[in-house]
């Protein structure tokens, strides 16, 4: 019995050694799966356009233009469309009441993609507040280009038979992006 605690503490003694002096077990690893969704992103740049601020109408026959840039930031296909309501013509905001004058007002918005090797769309036209886009200008999404700057013009005139009271005329555009499809 004496011989046996003596080869089994000796075996103790080999392992616990063993284990303390550079026994390698090896690498041991886990694995872990990330997941995430990214929903469809439609997301101005900020509040709004700067400001379109034309020069003074002087003449019958003088329209006036300008333009601002706005980045619209997405990752599916969306519909541009306009405000076609009275909101967004050209009004005398001197008048009581108000739109008792008005001005012809147009618009028009350029991409500064196509919609085919970057994200964008077809330029639209001049048309007035009430027509423009209002079907929907479509603007495609192109992988990894997840922006497009979008330029809206506006211009102000005349009527061809009227010269517009003198003041000053106000109104407020609203471009909305909609999704479409991926």
């Amino acid at each position: 019995m004496k011989n046996l605690a003596k080869v089994l503490l000796l075996a103790g003694l080999c392992v616990t050694a063993r284990l303390a002096f550079g026994a390698d077990p090896g690498p041991d690893s886990a694995t872990c799966v990330v997941n995430v969704t990214v929903t469809q992103i439609i997301e101005w740049e900020g509040d709004a356009y700067a400001d379109i601020d034309l020069a003074d109408i002087t003449a019958q026959d003088d329209p006036e233009t300008g333009f601002s840039v706005y980045t619209l930031w997405i990752n599916c296909n969306v519909s541009l469309t306009a405000d076609n309501t009275i909101a967004a013509e050209l009004d005398n905001t001197g008048d009581v009441p108000p739109g008792t004058d008005t001005l012809v007002t147009e618009y028009y918005v350029d991409y500064d993609g196509d919609g085919a090797g970057t994200t964008g769309g077809t330029d639209t036209t001049y048309a007035t507040y009430d027509n423009f886009i209002s079907g929907g200008s479509a603007i495609t999404h192109v992988d990894n280009d997840g922006a497009v700057e979008i330029t809206l013009y506006a211009r102000a005139s005349n009527d061809s038979d009227n010269v517009a009271d003198a003041g000053d005329y106000t109104c407020t555009q609203t471009l909305t992006a909609t999704w479409t499809s991926d």
